[in-house]
């Protein structure tokens, strides 16, 4: 059992902090690897239907639904031993969502049936989502655990999801250089890609679980749909919060996670000052250096412009970003080496950008919601509300996917297939159509003009949609916020003082912590449903 006492005065060192944050870094490498070049490897490789493989995906994302609040309730209940509380389920988690990412890339060779692939690879994804949550779960609800204040929560939360955003860049950089043209082969190439991202998140998150113990209990909280449902009825600044995310999300990671594609089909050699296979590696090194500074400086922003301001103007840099790539994919000329190169860059290190600033930016807006709801009802309800965060990533993840599959099959793309030129003495990979024959795929076909338009003017109106539901609906800043966030601290205070037994009438110390009949109801049936439980 913690002794949450010993730690009470003893800050969080520099070192826990960091180690810590390298526990994001492996956890995003794992995320990322899935999200960015699974779908990639199973349709233009393997040769699986997008449509059927996305519908499954989406199937396994609202399983995540009712998984989640389930496993987020039996980690909570977990009885705090030697580890604590967290630290088994992240080993455990860990070690076979590695397992888990390795058997995802591993080719099961010719005479394999096609059924067979589709229930072997479907099915290690369901498996990898839920090791996934196993680590993902534990990791996050850890920190109130290390850190005791405000101050010291803040600094580690901030650092792991910009180590975490570093995650994106690290995997990427690795994969292109291994899974297009170049390599040996796909399939190997692939391999060592699933064998790379497990080693790597194991590695890093072994130094979190090893490096920080958990100091301080806090209380269980369970968290179910039912919770989640009541939330969203009695708190209208958490339903703008969401659609706005909701759409925004959506909306990025439906061009971010089709890029790659771009890449394969639509960036040939003499389009840039780079061969074709390091294309996409330069990119994504320029793109993810931007969201990189974007998130490190974040806090400096936020002292010269207010952080609802910078908040919308994520949604104004990935329109731009998107529109940019739209319009260059359009135009691309053969030898415009460094015109190409950088324009490319640029504009995806706007769309990078505003992903990074909403990373961080959410965060923060999510506790404000939470406040709020201590505000409004008098209950915080803090796990609910960020399993809700979780929730709805998954949730946009789940449309965008959707989106993205149909995008892929309405344009018709052909397939990747590799044989050895005796010739050339290497492996060579073509296009083929379903039937296996040789197709001349050039940049400027139909099929690529239907997966410009899935790719960008799909996503644009929903970032657009986002921005518009959060301007009008969202209005947690400024005098509001600060009139809210003094009340609460005021009702703190009274609380306070009635359990130190001051001179203060229980009319005053009720009118002080509730200031309105529906919140002293509420805190009421809370008080009673507890003392039912114990």
């Amino acid at each position: 059992m913690t002794d949450s006492k010993k730690y009470l005065n003893t800050p969080l060192k520099t070192g826990e902090i960091v180690t810590y944050s390298l526990g994001s870094l492996g956890r995003e490498i794992s995320n990322n690897c899935i999200n960015v070049f699974f779908l990639v490897y199973l349709n233009i490789y393997v040769g699986l239907n997008a449509i059927v493989l996305t519908v499954a995906f989406v199937l396994a994302k609202l399983w995540d639904t009712i998984n989640d609040p389930m496993l987020a309730t039996l980690i909570n209940n977990t009885k705090s031993g030697k580890w604590g509380r967290f630290r088994p389920w992240m080993a455990v988690g860990a070690l076979l969502n590695t397992v888990s990412l390795i058997l995802m890339f591993t080719p099961l060779g010719a005479d394999a049936s096609t059924a067979g692939k589709y229930f072997y690879y479907i099915f290690m994804y369901v498996v990898w989502g839920m090791t996934f949550t196993m680590v993902d779960v534990p990791f996050w609800s850890m920190i109130p655990t290390i850190a005791n204040t405000t101050d010291e929560r803040n600094k580690v939360s901030s650092l792991s999801k910009l180590v975490g955003g570093f995650g994106g860049f690290v995997i990427s950089s690795i994969g292109t250089s291994l899974i297009l043209p170049g390599f040996e082969s796909y399939e190997k190439g692939y391999l060592v890609l699933g064998i790379s991202a497990g080693a790597m998140m194991f590695c890093f998150m072994s130094v979190t679980i090893l490096c920080n113990r958990e100091k301080y209990e806090i209380p269980n909280e369970k968290v179910g749909l039912k919770a989640i449902f009541e939330m969203f009825k009695s708190n209208d600044q958490l339903v703008a919060y969401a659609i706005s995310y909701v759409l925004f999300v959506s909306a990025t990671t439906i061009a971010l996670f089709q890029i790659l594609y771009l890449f394969v089909y639509c960036y040939p050699n003499g389009f840039n000052y780079f061969s074709n296979e390091f294309s996409y590696t330069v990119f994504t090194v320029v793109a993810c250096t931007g969201q990189g500074i974007a998130m490190f400086f974040y806090s400096l922003l936020t002292k010269k412009i207010p952080r609802e301001k910078i908040y919308g103007a994520n949604y104004f840099m990935a329109v731009v970003g998107m529109a940019g790539l739209f319009l260059i994919f359009f135009i691309l000329q053969p030898g415009n080496y460094w015109l190409n190169t950088v324009i490319v860059a640029l504009a995806g290190a706007f769309l990078m950008t505003a992903n990074g600033l909403n990373q961080i930016g959410s965060t923060v807006m999510i506790a404000d919601v939470v406040d709020y709801g201590e505000w409004k009802t008098g209950r915080r309800g803090d796990s609910v509300v960020f399993s809700v965060q979780t929730l709805l990533t998954k949730f946009a993840g789940t449309i965008a996917m959707l989106i993205l599959g149909i995008g892929i099959e309405v344009a018709g793309l052909p397939k990747v297939s590799e044989r050895y030129d005796t010739e050339l003495g290497k492996v060579i990979q073509e296009f083929v159509d379903n039937n296996g024959h040789v197709v001349d795929f050039t940049a400027g076909t139909g099929a690529l003009t239907v997966l410009r338009v899935f790719m960008f003017l799909v996503p644009i109106p929903l970032c657009i949609a986002g921005y518009i539901v959060y301007k009008k609906k969202y209005d947690l800043y400024g005098a509001k916020y600060d009139n809210i966030k003094a009340e609460i601290e005021q009702r703190r205070l009274a609380c306070d003082a009635v359990g130190a037994g001051e001179e203060i009438s229980a009319e005053e110390a009720s009118d002080a912590i509730t200031e309105s009949a529906a919140a002293e109801v509420q805190t009421e049936e809370k008080a009673a449903g507890e003392a039912a439980d114990k």
